[in-house]
């Protein structure tokens, strides 16, 4: 059966210079690790997602080194805003050759959705009036089985201080999408860490950093030792799919794990 292979990343935190670190980590040396691991290990892509958090504290030339490190692969690439991320930036800085900010794909048999769970000014995650109304008009015009990404997650975690940024108006959502039996799955970053739940067939997903992670069930902020990950997604044509989460082979030695924020 024909399927479509795409590589999702997610919580990036680039910085503003190559050189910098955040928590002990150079967290671009990570990204360009899970890049080429991923490719490496699984081949070429139809499409790398990247959902959120491309940037820690965004400007100009961070977004423009992460295209440029997109660009290489030759691959249509899809980015979508966290809430560290500047969406104005990333509209100018993240549109060039087969890199875009598009909310709205073809793949396949299959759609991709990007949707902006930014709120402005905080953490939390929110989807605004305008979002939930493209989302239905999107699900209502095109019946193709359909991939919805975000950044921030729409279930609980169990992680109490995670949790209180979960998208704000989830119910919302989900009261929407399980009018459209097309919709397959939902998959999100933020958590810095892998989950997966279901809500009324629909699989919620959520994939670890491409950074540092955080310890899950926690009650506040706590480092996990565990490695940069990424997820692989194969969608089927008859509207089946297949994902599991790969993570780096490497030690997270020089992570500061008494820090307390980021």
């Amino acid at each position: 059966m024909s399927s479509s292979k795409i590589l999702q990343i997610t919580d990036l935190h680039i910085l503003p210079h190559v050189d910098d670190t955040l928590l002990g980590i150079n967290t671009e040396a990570y990204f360009l690790q899970t890049l080429a691991q991923a490719h490496a290990t699984h081949g070429q892509f139809d499409l790398i997602l990247l959902t959120g958090d491309l940037g820690q504290d965004p400007n100009a030339d961070s977004y423009q080194r992460i295209c440029r490190h997109l660009q290489t692969y030759q691959t249509p690439c899809l980015c979508l805003p966290g809430n560290h991320d500047d969406s104005d930036l990333m509209a100018i800085h993240l549109n060039a050759g087969l890199v875009s900010c598009r909310k709205h794909l073809l793949l396949g048999n299959w759609q991709i959705i990007c949707l902006d769970s930014q709120k402005p000014g905080s953490p939390i995650g929110a989807l605004s009036p305008e979002e939930l109304v493209f989302l239905e008009q999107t699900l209502t015009a095109h019946t193709q089985p359909a991939l919805l990404a975000v950044h921030h997650h729409c279930v609980a975690s169990q992680s109490s201080w995670m949790d209180t940024m979960q998208i704000e108006n989830s119910a919302e959502l989900l009261a929407l999408v399980e009018r459209f039996e097309q919709v397959k799955a939902i998959t999100c970053g933020h958590l810095h860490q892998e989950m997966q739940a279901s809500h009324k067939g629909i699989d919620i997903l959520v994939t670890p950093a491409s950074c540092f992670q955080f310890k899950p069930k926690a009650a506040e902020f706590e480092l996990d030792l565990l490695p940069p990950g990424y997820r692989v997604f194969d969608l089927f044509a008859d509207g089946s799919f297949a994902t599991r989460v790969y993570r780096l082979p490497i030690s997270m030695s020089d992570l500061q794990t008494q820090s307390h924020g980021y």
